[in-house]
């Protein structure tokens, strides 16, 4: 269970200033109104309303405000059992966010220093309970997030595939056996981020390489289908109307025209 240290709610005006100094305990901080600074291990952190805070034990901090601020803050140890339960107090690292549903976390934090303020019954366990949940709520929104940069890793890495190997024959299932993920997976969000299924992309590459092959050297359309991965000349006019809007002789016309 947490070992809750302290809770409290504060409002500071502009002149607050706090020396550097070592976290002794995990320390999770949530701005309601103003701006300020903190420096975690000399990384400068910009804070304003609705952001979270999170500086973990042995930390050096120190801060400085910008104008007048409210604050929510605890601090509060974990053990190791506790460190299995979320990613975030295990990987033991500073981070800075903004929480989703910030109106209800602002509530769960109020809630959490009304309780350690009042000291009533069953403290631990209720504190505990809220805690958990607004740390979970941290974790979640933490993961979307990275998933969310996993994706757009996802996509550059295909787009690098397919920029590296369209002289190739390329398949939706090429892709999906590289990746890892299922032919419909890839296509869905490909499509979703690029706006381009990755075939549609494969041919904009191979046509934009074409184009150039058109303009630089002296080789026929056939020569030119073969280097840009198509199977015969016939699709490569098809796909090079499809694609430009005319077909790859009224482009050489116009060069030469």
């Amino acid at each position: 269970m947490f070992n809750l240290h302290s809770c409290y709610v504060k409002e500071l005006d502009s002149s607050w200033r706090m020396d550097r100094t070592v976290t002794t305990h995990d320390l999770l901080i949530f701005i309601t109104s103003g701006k300020l600074i903190y420096w975690v291990d000399n990384e400068k952190i910009p804070l304003q309303q609705g952001d979270i805070l999170y500086i973990p034990e042995g930390s050096l901090r120190s801060g400085a405000a910008l104008e007048y601020h409210q604050r929510y803050a605890t601090v509060f140890s974990s053990t190791g059992a506790d460190q299995g339960l979320l990613p975030i107090l295990d990987k033991k690292k500073s981070f800075k966010m903004k929480i989703q549903n910030s109106a209800y976390f602002k509530l769960r934090f109020s809630q959490l220093t009304h309780h350690w303020q009042m000291k009533g019954p069953y403290l631990d366990t209720t504190c505990y309970a809220i805690l958990l949940e607004m740390l979970s709520m941290i974790n979640s929104d933490l993961d979307h997030r990275e998933l969310g940069t996993r994706k757009l890793k996802l996509v550059t890495d295909i787009k690098n595939y397919i920029h590296n190997h369209h002289q190739e024959s390329i398949k939706l299932q090429d892709l999906s056996d590289y990746s890892g993920k299922t032919p419909n997976y890839i296509s869905c969000l490909f499509k979703q981020v690029t706006g381009f299924t990755p075939i549609e992309y494969l041919h904009d590459v191979r046509i934009s390489v074409a184009k150039d092959l058109m303009l630089s050297k002296s080789i026929t359309v056939r020569e030119i289908a073969e280097q840009t991965g198509f199977c015969d000349q016939a699709y490569f006019h098809r796909v090079f109307k499809k694609v430009t809007g005319y077909s790859p002789t009224d482009f050489l016309n116009e060069k030469y025209g």
